[in-house]
């Protein structure tokens, strides 16, 4: 019998899992000022799950990149990576549609930039319930990105599509 193999960017409970890390980690600077909005989220969801285009991504920006796993820097995903979900905003909101269904996710409205999102108490609580290896490497990958947390999310586009335009 085989064991059944799961590819975590494809598995719903690891996405919503790695949105509540990365929310956890990005959601607002040192000052309290919140920074997580749709397109920061799902640009940073996109390089979570692809660490390699994370490391280029940082390199291009002048910021010091992830030590990766073997498993991370030689894979198929990575040797040619799947770019479709940058264009698949319906699946982000679906894992903040039932995130926040579940009092995990807290949306908050700001005439100037419009929606951002923090985790809850239940949030905090969940996040703290994510301690294996697979999310430790999330979140070290989140700590990398906390240096470009202050770029617009037009400056994350338009560097993460420098990267693509320039191949891995």
């Amino acid at each position: 019998m085989a064991l059944p193999f799961l590819e975590p960017e494809l598995d719903i409970h690891a996405n919503l899992a790695t949105v509540i890390i990365i929310v956890e980690s990005l959601c607002q600077t040192k000052r309290g000022k919140l920074t997580l909005n749709n397109g920061k989220l799902h640009a940073y969801l996109y390089l979570v799950q692809n660490p390699v285009v994370c490391n280029q991504f940082l390199n291009s920006l002048g910021k010091s990149s992830v030590i990766l796993d073997y498993q991370d820097t030689f894979s198929v995903n990575t040797l040619a990576p799947n770019f479709d979900a940058l264009f698949d905003r319906e699946s982000v909101k679906a894992l903040l549609t039932i995130l926040v269904a579940n009092k995990l996710l807290e949306i908050i409205y700001k005439k100037k930039g419009g929606f951002f999102y923090k985790l809850t108490s239940l949030g905090v609580e969940a996040a703290a319930k994510l301690t294996d290896d697979y999310f430790y490497n999330i979140r070290l990958i989140c700590q990398s990105l906390y240096d470009v947390q202050s770029l617009s999310e037009n400056k994350i586009n338009q560097t993460l599509n420098q990267v693509i335009k320039k191949g891995i």
